[in-house]
């Protein structure tokens, strides 16, 4: 797979990503992967589609487990959250992120996503924004996400605590797209059809979080439109518990 160059998803009757995550592992030369409505966060398959409604979901990444809590969905709500999983060619049926639609029938208003650095078990970081020469540190990763060139620094990288976790915080505007599809800072394979689809757009909103545990930097993402579903975002987020 190669970061360079973005991922276009072709649209059905219309299409759709992005923000934080967790960790992820190994880039991979896969095809890309369909995606096809599933009924459970355990549906196999690879690129399947799930609904989360209040569930405790639970994923890896570079070997580091870690869980979070999708808000329940309320009655007569039409939207809910939506697990995308994608496979490669080491990694088959691999959760990758969240996504949620609530206005028209597929393009997603917000997205969490979860990968890690420099290499992540379903996702391949943009070397146009994350130059592989990016040092070791949390700080440095932080760094390097907050003087990406086509964004608007909002809030400079910060030490907080996540889930228990030490961790660096950074708030950004895109004000040019030079990233790739479909998480600016990182690729994985094609979504293919069906779901909440996810595309970053000038004035989209990307929150990262990179958390150092063991010898992973995870790098967790969300991405809102215009201020959409933030409360959401961060209740989701928030609820991350490691182990």
């Amino acid at each position: 797979m190669n970061a360079q160059h973005p991922i276009r998803v072709v649209p059905v009757a219309a299409v759709m990503v992005a923000i934080v995550g967790a960790t992820l592992l190994s880039p991979s030369s896969s095809p890309s992967a369909t995606a096809q409505l599933g009924s459970s966060p355990n549906a196999a398959g690879a690129g399947a589609v799930s609904h989360s409604h209040g569930a405790r979901q639970t994923v890896t990444e570079q070997g580091v487990r870690f869980s979070f809590k999708v808000p329940t969905k309320a009655p007569g709500d039409q939207s809910w959250w939506e697990r995308f999983r994608v496979a490669t060619g080491n990694y088959p049926r691999g959760p990758i992120s969240l996504n949620k639609s609530f206005v028209g029938p597929q393009g997603a208003e917000a997205i969490i996503y979860w990968t890690s650095f420099p290499n992540g078990d379903y996702a391949d970081p943009c070397a146009d924004v994350l130059a592989p020469s990016i040092g070791r540190s949390a700080a440095a990763l932080a760094a390097a996400v907050a003087t990406a060139p086509g964004t608007e620094l909002v809030k400079a990288p910060s030490s907080v605590t996540l889930g228990g976790q030490p961790a660096k915080y950074v708030v950004l505007k895109i004000r040019k797209n030079v990233g790739c599809d479909p998480g600016f800072f990182y690729s994985w394979p094609n979504y293919g059809l069906g779901g909440a689809f996810w595309h970053m757009n000038v004035g989209d909103t990307i929150r990262v979080w990179v958390v150092p545990v063991g010898r992973a930097r995870l790098f967790i993402a969300a991405a809102e439109r215009a201020g959409a579903l933030e409360e959401e975002v961060t209740q989701i987020v928030q609820s991350i518990r490691f182990g």
